[in-house]
């Protein structure tokens, strides 16, 4: 037998993750298999939501150790803990916020901040297409560009994919990634592996910024919801989910709302099995559940994310404050842990 026939024979790393992840539709669709891959094997599918193989593995195993689905890795990742560990949780707005900015601005604040210190060399950030509303991963080198930035995107998770063309470069040292729960959970997996890959690629995260979540959609959400005010994309401001609506607020300043349950079946499927509301894994979280009202809940996780909240507080970007309502994040998490928790246990039963 050749030796090329010997490698087809054998099992590959990601065929583990099609038996186990993707084939039972639990993937989260975070990309982080995507984004540790050093021989580009994968490329995710978005007819399938899950990841495909599209060039011959080379059996490095990163992939593994970069799935928070992956039963080896759920214990690291899952727990009934809505807050996770923490040294401060503050109150936060942006002292330059403006009517666009989600929640008072406290990751535009907190990334701001950290580019004008030199701190990165690059913010890696989801960025909104306005005219379709259609987010897309948007490096920002210089913090006046952070303005694309701003507000909530609810359709899109592909932040981490595009970290590998940053990790290639050589003139990015430091990188601030800002993402959803799934994707501070894979790069959490990856902070602890000692793949030379995984090692290299998160040797670049400086600071890694989560956000409270809820769940995400597809894309076909936005027509639905434009269908349903009847407007088109491009009148849309900004969206808001919350209080079990989602809300959308139009260039004119007028409200519209449609109850979140009416979107359900936009929900991306891997977003029906992830029990994590606050990004427990990442450096600083934030998120506008328990907060005063126009700011921000600042979960400030490790030394490094209290670094960068002190530095941007000293500089005078940030309105700080005491009184968040941790009972209340603990309260709206707990709703997701149980919705979805039902959901794997539908999954495992065979009913879903």
């Amino acid at each position: 037998m050749l030796e090329n026939d010997l490698i087809k024979l054998t099992p590959q790393p990601f065929q583990e993750l099609e038996e186990k992840v993707w084939q039972k539709g639990i993937c989260a669709g975070c990309r982080g298999c995507i984004a540790v891959c050093r021989a580009d094997t994968l490329a995710y599918d978005h007819e399938l939501n899950k990841p495909c193989e599209v060039n011959p593995c080379i059996d490095c195993r990163a992939c593994l150790d970069a799935c928070p689905r992956l039963p080896a890795n759920v214990e690291s990742v899952v727990s009934s803990d809505v807050i996770g560990p923490y040294l401060d949780i503050k109150n936060v707005r942006s002292v330059k916020a403006n009517e666009r900015f989600q929640n008072g601005g406290a990751v535009i604040a907190l990334l701001t901040a950290a580019l004008e210190e030199e701190l990165v060399d690059c913010a890696l950030v989801m960025g909104l297409d306005r005219w379709a509303q259609k987010s897309y991963p948007l490096v920002v080198y210089d913090a006046s560009e952070l303005n694309k930035s701003a507000g909530s995107k609810y359709t899109s998770n592909e932040v981490l994919e595009s970290i590998k063309e940053l990790v290639k470069d050589q003139k990015v040292k430091n990188i601030a990634l800002v993402g959803a729960p799934c994707a501070a959970q894979s790069v959490g997996l990856l902070r602890k592996s000692s793949n030379e890959y995984a090692v290299k690629l998160v040797q670049k995260i400086r600071f890694l910024i989560g956000l409270f979540c809820f769940e995400a959609f597809s894309d076909d959400v936005i027509p639905e919801i434009t269908g349903r005010i009847g407007v088109p994309p491009w009148r849309i401001d900004k969206m808001s989910a919350g209080e079990r609506q989602m809300t959308v607020t139009l260039r004119d300043r007028s409200m519209k709302s449609i109850p979140l349950a009416e979107l359900e079946e936009y929900v991306k499927p891997g977003c029906r099995f992830c029990t994590d509301f606050t990004a427990k894994l990442s450096d600083i979280s934030v998120g506008g559940i328990g907060s005063a009202p126009g700011m921000s809940s600042v979960i400030i996780r490790t030394p490094e994310g209290m670094g960068l909240f002190n530095i941007a507080e000293e500089m005078g970007f940030l309105r700080v404050s005491d009184g968040v309502n941790v009972e209340a994040i603990k309260k709206a998490g707990g709703q997701k842990i149980r919705k979805n928790r039902m959901a794997n246990e539908l999954a495992i039963s065979g009913q879903r």
